[in-house]
């Protein structure tokens, strides 16, 4: 991926996961305009053509050595940001979760890997363990320099910043929650988010996952000119040497 000042780069993406794979928002910022795709895997994400100068993506980057209750720091902060949307966001795994599941194991073995020996850690939630695959996939993709232009974000906490601070009042999977998150976007420049990917979702792909790649990628946008909050302000390293933070 070239090296370039992500302030004056023409690109910025938003990245979702989907049983598909990967749904991708891109903001052409010369233009103001937007258009978006399906990839296969995250890898197929680093080598999009347009070379997003900052992809932000729903996904844990950097992950605890050991369990701890209520996750990681960023996803404390995030919780206490989001009140009533708390719930959406779930804990990451830790290293030894996901060097199980690389191991093969079932969700138990991995949920008990999770707790590191301990009983009363937490283990892991079906939520979690279901996106261990996700997880994985960047996880072996990115290294520390790599997220200067990959961000971890979390699209409740983004949609709530892009709302003056105030939380989505409805679900995402309900019809009034994807009315007022297209509403929102609406506002934020996004031309008919639900018709970017086509008149009708390719297979794979949700909804909710195009609503969150769109708020994803306003995400970046406010990356790339220096605009951005991270939680915490000062984030902690993994024993990869990753940022473990959320940007909104």
């Amino acid at each position: 991926m070239p090296k370039t000042s992500a302030s004056t780069a023409r690109w910025v993406a938003g990245v979702d996961g989907c049983r598909a794979g990967w749904v991708v928002v891109l903001r052409d910022r010369l233009a103001g305009t937007h258009l978006a795709r399906v990839v296969p895997n995250f890898h197929a994400v680093l080598a999009l053509p347009e070379a997003p100068a900052v992809i932000a993506v729903d996904v844990p980057i950097g992950l605890l050595a050991t369990a701890s209750a209520g996750g990681r720091a960023c996803e404390v902060l995030a919780r206490q940001l989001l009140r009533t949307r708390a719930s959406s966001v779930f804990s990451a795994p830790t290293r030894a979760a996901l060097a199980a599941f690389r191991a093969g194991s079932s969700y138990q073995a991995v949920s008990t890997a999770n707790r590191g020996g301990v009983a009363t850690a937490p283990g892991l939630s079906q939520q979690t363990f279901g996106i261990l695959p996700k997880i994985d996939e960047v996880d072996a993709a990115l290294s520390s320099a790599s997220q200067g232009v990959v961000r971890e974000v979390h699209p409740e906490l983004c949609f709530a910043e892009a709302n003056a601070g105030t939380p989505m009042t409805h679900s995402k999977k309900t019809t009034a929650g994807r009315t007022e998150r297209v509403t929102l976007l609406g506002s934020l420049g996004f031309v008919a988010p639900l018709q970017l990917l086509g008149a009708k979702l390719p297979k794979g792909a949700k909804s909710d996952d195009l609503l969150d790649a769109c708020i994803a990628c306003w995400t970046a946008e406010r990356v790339a000119v220096g605009s951005a909050l991270v939680t915490p302000t000062t984030p902690p390293t993994d024993s990869r040497g990753l940022r473990m933070e959320l940007w909104r």
